[in-house]
């Protein structure tokens, strides 16, 4: 079926005076160029004529016997002269060309022409491209001639979404394991969440050269966004030319076209396990699902629905890093668990480990992903042990909450389980329904405002009793009193609230009300 040519109504190529500056002086071309505007506006040339009112889309070529002329009335109006050039008789939002006075003023009006052509017949390849089986890789070819340099574009997980030509000094691509696509080494993009400069281009919005600092080259580079999503960066790498001023335009016409391919027509690599994640995606939200669906995926994975699992979630280590989460991740957990599956879930990475079919522990999954979670600055949060399939929405809350809770602590550690932080999650869950100090119990703030008021140490001396499980040597000692002190404090308090310490329940209550009180800011 033959294609039939759509132009983007809002995608024509305009160029701008330091375009036509650049071409001169790559044909070797002598000219001074008065750069005083930058704004693309241009579609081609025209001779200028005495009895035409000049248009901002053109730049005009002024003849030998017009320069005596005063042009300062055209704002925004570019020119082409010919020799010596009195600037004062052009407005100052206009750029201006000075070519050599021996120059053909003929032979340089076609010369600007073939430029003119050049890009638009660019800017025709690109639409053309667009609308390709393989619009990426076919905008990349096209874009040779203009650059003149290798282009590839890679996704927010640094896969390469088109590279149509290798050359040497670029990166060599890494193969993951998982898809065998290629995408940056995982060392690199390991050293790029170190890298302050890196991390600050992910919210830029223009055209931006990175520095020779990581890989010994300038690349000129475009975040491809859709809206406020970021979906990938277009390279120029400085190989093979040098860069020239006007490629930031060049590169901000073709960033706009990728994105627009990728937005329209969801170029975005699509897993060929993309079902299977969905699968998982639906157990960790908790939805009902279709039983002969959920046998049917099991089955696949020769898992048991009353297998025993965990869920693992990880995360970047800092919030700036949550454009740059690897995929190749995936990978790595993937051939360190060989019945874990790594997933992108909540624009986090989740893991379903099923302990019965792998045949290993917690401990020894934790060991297993020691390395890569260390060193590539991710954090951790592990569910307990669940004993039926049903339970993994359960589960991620788990992995979240011991997440939340291990990160906010100022741990260390580089994972968090969630036994560690169960009790910090049910206080947190009542303080939420009511004020702390009201959900903790009533005899204590009674024994506050009574040490308060006598200047007495009753509510300490029945915290620590309660710590040290009702022993009176350790606690006299720790409050270095005599026993008999102790005692009598002991009596006071009771007497004083009414308390039944032999009462389990009581005491529990009690101790929990501490640590609510030690909770409070």
């Amino acid at each position: 079926m033959q294609s039939v040519y759509i132009e983007h109504p809002l995608k024509r190529y305009l160029l701008n005076m330091q375009v036509l500056a650049d071409e001169l002086e790559a044909r070797q071309q002598d000219h001074v160029f008065h750069n005083r505007n930058e704004t693309p506006a241009l579609v081609g040339i025209r001779f200028y004529r005495r009895n035409q009112r000049p248009q901002e889309q053109y730049v005009y070529l002024v003849l030998p016997e017009d320069m005596d002329r005063d042009f300062r009335s055209y704002e925004n109006v570019h020119f082409i002269v010919f020799g010596r050039t009195d600037l004062h008789n052009f407005s100052f939002s206009s750029s201006i060309l000075s070519m050599s006075e021996d120059c053909d003023p003929l032979e340089v009006y076609n010369e600007i022409q073939q430029i003119f052509e050049k890009y638009h017949l660019w800017s025709k390849s690109l639409q053309w491209a667009l609308q390709s089986q393989t619009p990426l890789i076919k905008m990349l070819e096209v874009s040779r001639e203009i650059f003149e340099n290798p282009i590839f574009i890679h996704d927010t997980d640094f896969y390469i979404l088109a590279c149509p030509r290798w050359v040497e000094g670029m990166l060599h691509w890494e193969k993951e394991p998982r898809t065998g696509r290629d995408m940056v080494p995982l060392d690199l993009i390991n050293e790029f969440k170190l890298d302050q400069e890196y991390l600050s281009t992910l919210v830029e919005r223009h055209v931006a050269m990175f520095s020779a600092a990581i890989r010994g080259y300038r690349i000129l580079y475009a975040n491809l966004w859709n809206g406020d999503r970021y979906d990938g960066r277009v390279c120029v790498d400085e190989l093979e030319r040098p860069l020239r001023k006007s490629d930031y335009l060049h590169l901000t016409y073709l960033s706009e076209m990728l994105a627009l391919s990728l937005s329209h027509q969801k170029l975005l690599w699509r897993s060929l396990d993309s079902d299977l994640d969905r699968f998982l995606s639906q157990a960790l939200d908790g939805s009902n699902m279709d039983y002969q669906d959920q046998q049917a995926h099991l089955r696949y994975l020769s898992w048991d629905v009353n297998d025993t699992y965990i869920v693992l979630k990880i995360t970047p280590e800092s919030a700036q890093m949550g454009n740059i989460t690897p995929a190749g991740l995936f990978g790595y957990i993937e051939a360190q668990i060989t019945e874990g599956r790594a997933l992108l879930y909540r624009q986090d990475i989740a893991v379903v480990v099923n302990l019965t079919a792998a045949q290993i522990t917690t401990a020894a999954i934790l060991s297993g992903l020691a390395y890569i979670l260390r060193e590539g600055l991710f954090r951790m949060g592990v569910s307990t042990e669940l004993t039926n399939f049903a339970d993994l929405h359960d589960g991620y809350t788990q992995a979240s909450v011991a997440l939340r809770c291990g990160k906010s602590s100022g741990s260390m550690l580089w994972y968090y389980h969630f036994e560690d932080y169960a009790l910090d999650y049910l206080l947190d869950c009542g303080r939420r329904q009511i004020q702390p100090r009201l959900l903790g119990s009533e005899k204590l703030r009674r024994l506050q405002a009574y040490d308060a008021e006598n200047n007495t140490e009753l509510y300490h001396t029945l915290e620590v009793y309660l710590q040290l499980e009702r022993n009176v040597v350790q606690t006299a000692k720790t409050l270095f009193i005599h026993r008999s002190t102790l005692f009598y404090r002991l009596d006071r308090i009771r007497k004083l609230v009414e308390l039944d310490l032999d009462k389990e329940s009581e005491r529990l209550y009690l101790q929990l009300s501490f640590l609510l009180n030690r909770m409070e800011p």
